[in-house]
């Protein structure tokens, strides 16, 4: 079973309506402090938590939203409202006890309020097919057969039985009736109550969260830990990772009331630590000579306590384990809490994950997005929230989701899928995460085309496979396109290029900044980029002048431009025989427009937009000679 979809109603932050779509692997919530990002995950996690947690039970006098809790005062509003997706497995289950095709829709809805219930909608069967389930699989009789066939409803079945008793058969559809009536406890429609409380509510997935507060402590007071309940020495949330510790390992705290168990005790222990820790470093690229230790201490007043620390093999010492970096206890923590649901064999899981290797540095970050998606994300859903952008994957952008405060009184938080958020803030991760792809681009890539902007890349790209489809010359397959920004960053990123050795060509639009020609001209005279290296957009169309743009025809460029800004420019408004970015610019009121758009309607719009042969051919044309300056 997957979750598709949630609905947040209200909740903390959350003053309006707010939802957002779950990918079926990996779903990531950007926003900045205080956006809200814990409260969107917090939520979720209350909705059907994994055990029995006070911290994780919906409180409406702490959870529902303070201007408004007054108003809210005599009522149980509706928290928030998850859509699944039953899996084939999931049917199967059902289909195996009461009939092939019984479930006419894969896709429900579960809403939770604020007095911790709730309600499911959209469960939806097929009541021709439970009637013939019984029909086959009782022996009704051609009479029985008719009768049951004309029931337009359960309770018309059940009249129909009832009323029929010494017909063959019928006795028996009536206990399975009863049985079902009973199952499916208030639901209106007994037979999607029975299999709703029967079938799916037990197989949709447990919320597992983790956040930073669920530290391993480096000091255990295993007397008091003995008692069962956490105390002044450790925080709830200590204690319960400390319990997860020992439950991982097989081992009783009592163990520990025998001084013959101690060395049976720590044997366990640290054959419990060894395996996590292998976990760990198949990951932790950081420092591979750190290994976990515990050690029994027996103090003066008969108290006894559970050391963990930290032995460097490298330089052979041990430290406490909270005198580590705060990244290696956070993976550490994280694995050993983890593995109280791993076994679970039982349930599905997904998994919530706040702020996430926080601590981490920015390589071990990547390690962590390669554990999440290499060891996680192909058992479970997982959905995690973060502001760096090193827990990007800038290849996967679809998958992001971002979280705003609006600061408005009356809206809240918002949530937005990536491409349509507007707060710069928000947005810089993203931003950064896709310039670092970039920049790293740099160095490993041996041929790179540079230009200007992203709008280049969109086209070219676009342009590229479809020539290649039709069997013509596109961008080669070696040569990687890296938009710099402007072409007053050109220089720089020529210089880049050439203390790695790289092969460089320059695609550029026909200079309208002097200082930005003037600095690719020097490079030239220094022999930094040879002049052959460089090829102009111009040069394609044979004009003095020209932009990319110029490279379409103008009236295929025009439903590019009017699709994007919702604009009405006719081709009676140009002039034939100048570029087109400048007429649109001064049709515009002399604004600057944003390029990219247009390019990103053409994206968005592939399957419904078609291109001259005259266009094709002037990219056809300049494939050609691009593959030829990498000769």
């Amino acid at each position: 079973m997957l979750l598709k979809k949630v609905t947040i109603h209200k909740y903390k932050s959350f003053l309006t309506e707010q939802s957002y779509t779950v990918e079926e692997r990996i779903t990531r919530i950007v926003g900045k402090n205080e956006s809200g990002k814990t409260a969107l995950l917090e939520a979720l996690a209350k909705s059907n938590y994994f055990e029995d947690n006070a911290d994780f039970q919906f409180n409406k006098d702490l959870d529902y939203p303070r201007s408004e809790l007054i108003k809210a005062k005599n009522e149980n509003p509706a928290v928030l409202t998850c859509e699944y997706e039953l899996s084939d497995a999931d049917v199967k289950s059902v289909e195996d006890d009461l009939g092939e095709g019984i479930i006419s829709k894969q896709t429900f809805s579960r809403t939770c309020y604020y007095d911790n219930t709730h309600t499911a909608s959209g469960v939806s069967v097929n009541f021709d097919v439970f009637k013939n389930w019984l029909i086959t699989s009782f022996d009704v009789g051609d009479q029985g057969k008719e009768l049951l066939r004309a029931a337009a409803s359960f309770s018309d079945l059940e009249n129909v039985v009832s009323e029929n008793e010494t017909t063959p058969g019928m006795t028996e559809i009536q206990g399975e009736l009863s049985k079902i009536k009973k199952g499916a406890g208030k639901w209106k429609n007994p037979l999607e109550g029975y299999i709703y409380l029967t079938y799916i509510l037990p197989a949709i997935p447990k919320l597992w969260y983790f956040s930073d507060y669920f530290s391993l402590p480096c000091r255990i007071n295993l007397n008091e830990f003995a008692a069962g309940t956490p105390t002044g020495s450790l925080s709830s949330e200590e204690f319960k990772i400390a319990k997860a510790l020992f439950e991982l390992s097989g081992l009783q705290v009592s163990d520990i009331q025998s001084e013959a168990n101690f060395e049976a005790f720590k044997a366990q222990l640290e054959a419990t630590s060894n395996s996590i820790t292998d976990d760990m470093f198949e990951y932790w690229t950081t420092n591979q000579n750190l290994e976990i230790r515990f050690d029994i201490e027996h103090s003066t007043n008969n108290v006894r306590y559970l050391n963990i620390r930290i032995y460097n093999s490298k330089h052979r010492v041990t430290l406490p384990l909270k005198n580590r970096s705060k990244g290696f206890l956070w993976f550490f923590s994280f694995l050993v809490w983890f593995s109280k649901i791993q076994g679970d064999k039982n349930s599905k899981y997904i998994l919530l994950l706040d702020e996430p290797g926080l601590s981490l540095h920015a390589s071990a970050q990547n390690d962590l997005l390669r554990f999440i998606d290499e060891k996680l994300a192909p058992e479970y859903q997982v959905i995690y929230t973060t502001h760096s952008p090193f827990m990007i994957d800038s290849l996967k952008l679809n998958e992001v989701r971002t979280v705003y405060d609006t600061q408005n009184p009356k809206i809240g938080s918002v949530v937005s899928d990536a491409v349509e958020e507007k707060d710069s803030d928000t947005l810089f991760p993203l931003q950064a995460a896709l310039g670092y792809t970039i920049a790293q681009n740099l160095y490993v890539s041996p041929q790179n085309l540079l230009v200007e902007g992203i709008s280049d890349l969109v086209y070219l790209n676009h342009f590229s496979t479809i020539l290649k489809d039709m069997g013509k010359e596109g961008l080669s397959d070696d040569v990687t396109i890296v938009p710099v920004g402007g072409a007053d960053k050109i220089a720089t990123f020529i210089s880049l290029m050439r203390g790695n050795e790289l092969s460089t060509v320059c695609l550029l639009d026909t200079f309208t900044d002097q200082g930005a020609e003037v600095r690719l001209k020097r490079m030239v005279e220094q022999k930094i980029i040879a002049d052959k290296k460089i090829l102009y957009y111009h040069s394609i169309i044979e004009q003095t002048f020209a932009d990319i743009e110029d490279l379409f025809s103008k009236e295929e460029y025009l439903t590019l431009y009017n699709g994007a800004f919702g604009a009405s420019v006719q081709i009676s408004d140009l002039d034939m025989d100048r570029p087109i970015m400048s007429q649109l610019k001064r049709l515009n009121g002399n604004k600057s427009f944003n390029h990219y758009s247009p390019a990103n309607y053409m994206a968005k719009n592939i399957g419904t937009l078609s291109f001259s042969e005259e266009t094709i051919g002037r990219f056809e044309k300049l494939f050609s000679m691009v593959n030829s300056k990498f000769d």
